[in-house]
Order: structure tokens, then C-alpha cells, then sequence
């Protein structure tokens, strides 16, 4: 299983679990998506389960904020697990 940890402003962290090109968001038991405070916490919860490859995307509004362009496509790098 590949984990792709979605960042967001405000120290959350959202994850979605990927297996045999299949996505899904990770949810409590409300069916709301699971919130992390820190990447330490979402590995504490995996540390069970065996995870192929991690990848961190990081949103960012600066370039709306700053009144240009907004850039598409959302910094995405792998990490070491």
C-alpha cells in the first residue's frame, strides 16, 4: 500500500491510502476524513502495516495570496519512511 499524506495550512494532515491504482481517503468511524497533527502521528498509526512508498503534497495559496496566478499543480515529494 502507497500512503500520498495531503498538507494543509494549520498542521493537518490528511491521508489517502492508494493499492492497485485505487484511492481512498482514510476516515473515522463518522465517515469524516481522519486528521493528523504531524507526519510522527500518521506513522504511529501505520506502524503496523506494511507501506511501500509515502509521498508528502503540499498545497499552497502564497501565490493567490500575492494576487498571481494560482500555480496548478501542488508540490508533491517522496518520502523516507
Amino acid at each position: 500500500m502507497d500512503l500520498i499524506i495531503n498538507s494543509h495550512e494549520g498542521d493537518i494532515y490528511l491521508v489517502n491510502e492508494q493499492q492497485h491504482n485505487s484511492q481512498r481517503i482514510l476516515c473515522d468511524s463518522n465517515h469524516h476524513p481522519l486528521r493528523f497533527a504531524s507526519i510522527s502521528s500518521i506513522k504511529q498509526h501505520y506502524q503496523e502495516q506494511a507501506i511501500d512508498k509515502v509521498w508528502l503534497v503540499q498545497h499552497s495559496a502564497y501565490d493567490e495570496m500575492c494576487g498571481l496566478q494560482s500555480a496548478n499543480q501542488p508540490m508533491k515529494m517522496p518520502l523516507s519512511w
